[in-house]
């Protein structure tokens, strides 16, 4: 797959199925705010648990923070809601839309636009904090990235990503073991088809986006001229891992600072 050829399996991955969206928005009118407060609820309350614990939203008050890849503008509306200025860039113009009415909804202003993160539109020493989850390890030009958020970052910034982890039980457990050999999915999708199933709608032939995984190692090195790293692990429930409805709830939140799903890296320009 080329660079191009990933970029746009990105972009058609999330036309198709916006990031947040799913089955539980059924019964829901589309694109009104009851719809975009359902799919807040479901990220926080229930899928993603682990954000509100770990992320703090009012920490760029009276600051210009930029998201790189807002999806819908759900993290993006709790920013602004915690006191920053906020910006974002997204590589599809079907989320700009959503993001766009979403924030139209909440009467909150943001600067959105459509714009690739391997070369982000805006000048120097712009930004208190560049922010974005679960994006980079969509893009083929990762460092790339990384360079340009260094770029854009004020001195002294703060830079708070996640990507996935590949040392996660999840990883290892239900998408090698039992998906991957024990029912064939790898030998029928390959292992970048299989990987992009992750995404919600993602069929691996398709809709097969680009995923990347990471070490806590190789997550250090795209860092290195960055100061002050903290890398933490977070995100897992015994519902992702095989037979998990016969285990123990509190084994998620005892091993997901060791072997979750997400690394969250903050660190300081």
């Amino acid at each position: 797959m080329t660079d191009v050829e990933a970029k746009e399996s990105v972009r058609a991955q999330w036309t198709a199925h916006p990031c947040g969206t799913g089955d539980f928005l059924e019964g829901v009118e589309p694109e009104s705010l009851a719809y975009f407060d359902r799919i807040r609820d479901q990220r926080y309350l229930m899928t993603d648990t682990w954000m509100p614990e770990l992320i703090d939203f009012s920490a760029a008050k009276g600051k210009d923070l930029l998201e790189i890849g807002y999806g819908i503008g759900t993290d993006l509306v709790r920013w602004a809601e915690g006191g920053a200025r906020v910006h974002g860039i997204d590589a599809t113009p079907q989320h700009h839309r959503l993001a766009s009415l979403n924030f139209e909804l909440h009467g909150i202003d943001a600067d959105l636009r459509v714009g690739d993160a391997a070369a982000i539109d805006y000048p120097d020493a712009t930004f208190d904090m560049v922010y974005s989850n679960g994006v980079l390890h969509h893009t083929p030009e990762t460092v790339r990235c990384i360079g340009e958020i260094w770029r854009v970052l004020k001195p002294g910034g703060r830079l708070l990503f996640t990507v996935y982890h590949r040392h996660s039980l999840y990883h290892w457990l239900n998408l090698v073991l039992y998906r991957g050999y024990l029912k064939g999915e790898r030998k029928r999708l390959g292992w970048d088809g299989l990987l992009s199933t992750i995404e919600y709608g993602a069929d691996g032939i398709n809709l097969k986006p680009l995923v990347k995984l990471y070490t806590r190692q190789q997550l250090r090195w795209l860092l290195e001229d960055f100061s002050h790293c903290k890398i933490r692990t977070a995100h897992l429930t015994v519902d992702q891992l095989p037979g998990g409805r016969f285990l123990p709830k509190f084994l998620g939140p005892m091993l997901a600072g060791r072997f979750g799903w997400y690394l969250v890296a903050d660190a300081r320009k």
